[in-house]
């Protein structure tokens, strides 16, 4: 059976028909004969995937930006994890693309799906608290978060992006600095006893970057079979300012209001059951806390 590739046809710009035309021969140079599926709605990229996996496609490539690599793992993980998934990332963010070192070239991004062996990397499943309020579930493979990171995510992803995801998040924060208070949260970690916090923001990390370029988990490993849990304390606002450039960088682990520890397993609730605080997965802010979080260790076989 041919590989399928999941196309979302709105990253990295726009994909046009003249566009697509023009990557149709990279991407068979690169991976043989294939066949394509287009996305058309948020959570078109975890259906198809599903139907693929669940109709034993072996290679299910994504091609699109960090929302739809989650999706398409989703998917795949949703399903079984049995199918390999390949990645050739076209959007604005690229964080997972930086995690995995991949090719911004399609065509050397495909002939690499071809040319390399799969390796298995870790996932994670998060348990939260859809906008409708119904309990939900996701599987996500970078990086996911809560408090300030994900106000910003959320305004991030309300604007167009036209000036690249960068400079999308950049505005974010400073748009969320004028009116985030930081969160005061219950956190319990691999069944430990649970403790009261009062922090800026929280992040799980499976990979390293989120909010187009911040290197938040800066030691975070792929396949280990641990999170890295970064919290970053209670700062102010221009405490935020003056060391933004730190989380670009990944330098902020040696600031003494900023703790990172290897996890497998996080429970996390507001300390004032009333608060909603919105959770960022991957990117996107599908619900808010209370949540639960738990480590897959090596449960998606990856290609690129």
């Amino acid at each position: 059976m041919q590989p399928v590739v999941i196309v979302n046809p709105r990253s990295g710009g726009g994909l046009s028909q003249k566009k697509w035309a023009g990557l149709l021969g990279p991407l068979t140079d690169g991976l043989g004969p294939f066949a394509t599926r287009f996305t058309e709605a948020k959570g078109d990229g975890r259906r198809i995937a599903y139907e693929e996996a669940s109709a034993g496609r072996r290679l299910i490539v994504a091609l699109g930006g960090d929302g739809t690599i989650s999706e398409v793992a989703d998917g795949i993980l949703s399903a079984g994890g049995r199918s390999e998934m390949g990645i050739i990332p076209r959007g604005t963010g690229g964080d997972f693309r930086r995690t995995l070192h991949l090719h911004n070239d399609i065509a050397k991004a495909a002939r690499r799906i071809r040319e390399t062996p799969a390796r298995a990397i870790d996932a994670g499943r998060v348990f939260y608290v859809a906008d409708n309020g119904a309990q939900a579930q996701r599987h996500f493979v970078n990086v996911v978060s809560f408090g300030f990171s994900s106000d910003v995510a959320r305004r991030a992803n309300d604007s167009s992006k036209r000036l690249g995801g960068r400079m999308a998040f950049l505005s974010a924060t400073l748009r969320s600095l004028l009116r985030y208070d930081n969160a005061q949260i219950l956190l319990s970690v691999d069944g430990q006893p649970e403790r009261r916090m009062q922090l800026l923001l929280c992040a799980i990390g499976n990979g390293r970057f989120f909010g187009g370029g911040m290197k938040i988990c800066p030691e975070a490993l792929i396949d280990d079979g641990y999170f890295d849990l970064v919290a970053v304390g209670n700062l102010g606002r221009m405490s935020i300012m003056a060391n933004l450039h730190r989380l670009y960088s990944g330098d902020h682990l040696s600031m003494k209001d900023v703790h990172c520890v290897r996890i497998r397993h996080l429970k996390v609730a507001p300390a004032d059951p009333t608060v909603k605080i919105t959770i960022e997965v991957d990117g996107e802010t599908p619900g808010h806390l209370p949540a639960r979080f738990e480590l897959l260790p090596g449960a998606l076989r990856v290609r690129g």
